[in-house]
């Protein structure tokens, strides 16, 4: 469960990454194609899901999060990037498997060792929820932040920080920073993670320079603490 002490851990990595520009956070790695390398069958409708919706499967999910942890990991992402609707999940689906994933991870970093006198952390994730890298399909505003508040609730019991991964847009991550503003009663952080395309610009055609400070901006306006 999140604690006063985690949180506090977090707000510390978010102080010491903003003190200047040579200080890193150790992130996980490939979850899923660590899954499947450990035997869990290659789903490409639903990915990595499958560790999460098939309980047979925990013992494997809940091992890769430790081995990422064992290898210097400072972070791991919760197994809920595929538990989407563009994929078939309905909402009560995704309350229902987000809140597993969120779950194993957090069990992950319990039963793991600490490194240098602090846990990893359990990052949330909040990924697109109809398909990655299409800007052009991003939900409406409303419906957007309707199903990452779903996201939210399940995985805020477990989490340290939230985070946004392979965003497309500055309006899919505005989805996502104001779920985490209305249902984030506990004031879990949030990172937010655009995906660039050869050019540099967020897939979008945004400014990856300008996009940013608006998201940040819009982050204090819903007054969550963003990065």
């Amino acid at each position: 469960m999140t604690t006063t002490r985690t949180m506090a851990a977090t707000l510390r990595h978010f102080s010491r990454l903003r003190s200047k520009n040579s200080e890193l956070l150790v992130l996980d790695g490939g979850t899923g194609e660590e899954l499947f390398r450990r035997g869990v069958p290659d789903d490409r409708q639903i990915w990595s899901a499958t560790a999460v919706v098939n309980a047979n499967y925990h013992v494997i999910l809940k091992d890769v999060h430790k081995s990422f942890i064992n290898a210097g990991s400072q972070a791991i992402t919760t197994n809920s990037y595929g538990v989407v609707p563009g994929v078939g999940f309905s909402v009560d689906d995704i309350a229902k498997y987000v809140a597993t994933a969120g779950r194993l991870a957090r069990e992950a970093v319990t039963e793991s060792v600490i490194h240098d006198g602090q846990s990893a952390l359990v990052l949330g994730s909040l990924p697109p929820l109809l398909e990655s890298y299409r800007p052009d399909k991003v939900m409406n505003h409303i419906e957007g932040v309707q199903v990452y508040s779903v996201f939210v609730k399940a995985l805020t019991p477990f989490v340290d920080c939230f985070l946004a991964e392979t965003i497309s847009s500055v309006e899919e991550a505005s989805q996502a920073v104001e779920a985490v503003g209305l249902a984030n009663e506990s004031q879990i952080p949030m990172l937010v993670s655009f995906t660039l395309n050869s050019a540099g610009l967020i897939r979008s055609g945004e400014s990856a320079v300008d996009g940013v400070p608006r998201i940040i901006e819009f982050a204090k306006e819903k007054n969550v603490q963003c990065a």
